[in-house]
């Protein structure tokens, strides 16, 4: 008796969670137009970072086959935003060398990092970097190229 008093209670608890996570999203989402559904999707990572995803991809465009890029934003934590421009940076800047300006675990600048790179893209604000002159800017941020 007492098992089937269980057994009732959890399929109660089960079904519970069931309605309570439910969304009428996840319904809707198969009627949606899939030109009208991409362009949402594809934002959809940057969103807490606009205009990061036009600035690399604009990046990208303007540098040549394995530059070394380091990343700028105005974030002194990697898990305090950092780590993910960072990673999100390696997705849009393929057959670069993407370098990271804090150390990981750390949260410390590292200029060892900096004088390895030929690029710097700034998100964010706009620094200036000694020994590096803009190239492009965007309203997000921009690109800037090791002085010679």
């Amino acid at each position: 008796m007492e098992f089937g008093i269980r057994r009732a209670a959890a399929a109660i608890a089960f079904a519970a969670i069931l309605i309570g996570g439910f969304e009428t999203y996840y319904l809707r989402v198969f009627r949606e137009s899939p030109a009208r559904l991409r362009p949402i999707l594809i934002e959809l990572p940057y969103r807490k970072m606009p205009g990061l995803r036009e600035l690399l991809i604009g990046t990208d465009a303007r540098t040549p086959p394995g530059a070394s890029i380091a990343i700028l934003v105005p974030y002194s934590a990697w898990e305090g935003g950092y780590g993910y421009a960072y990673s999100r940076s390696s997705y849009l800047l393929p057959g670069k060398q993407v370098i990271p300006l804090l150390r990981l675990g750390e949260d410390t600048f590292d200029r060892a990092n900096l004088a390895r790179a030929d690029y710097v893209v700034c998100w964010g604000g706009v620094p200036a970097v000694a020994g590096f002159a803009r190239v492009w800017q965007t309203t997000g941020g921009m690109l800037l190229r090791r002085s010679k």
